[in-house]
């Protein structure tokens, strides 16, 4: 997963796994439980009490479905023109009013109005840089 992030001043994109420290994994759970439990660098499984928690297929498939050429995993954008958005990074102390004027997919980048006092700028971000205010 890319997104942009801001260290000492500076803004640079880095590449974050979708999901940190975690494996998928397809095996038998009455056969294979104890050869995976014990595999090297398993720490547990992911479980409901005693019963591994299953990924259905539908996740799994909508998964891949994201991957690029790279295979970096493409995070679906979900935001709609006027959404309120909140920009999480400096030089915009957690500017919370602002809404969404448009989303740039091949860019990966979204245009935002920020709603200040008698001016309403427009500034493109990379979409990574807002979160959506509930």
């Amino acid at each position: 997963m890319g997104c942009f992030t801001q260290r000492k001043g500076r803004v640079g994109k880095e590449v974050k796994p979708l999901f940190p420290n975690y494996i998928f994994g397809n095996f038998d759970p009455v056969h294979d439980y104890t050869l995976v439990k014990y595999g090297k660098g398993v720490n547990k499984i992911v479980s409901f009490g005693n019963t591994p928690a299953p990924v259905s297929e539908l996740v799994i498939g909508e998964i891949k479905k994201r991957i690029d050429a790279t295979g970096i995993v493409k995070i679906k954008f979900d935001l709609k023109e006027n959404d309120p958005v909140r920009v999480k990074i400096r030089p915009f102390p957690r500017i919370s009013s602002a809404f969404l004027k448009k989303w740039l997919p091949e860019r990966e980048r979204v245009r935002i109005l920020l709603n200040m006092i008698g001016y309403q700028p427009q500034i493109e971000l990379h979409y990574s840089m807002i979160e959506k205010v509930a």
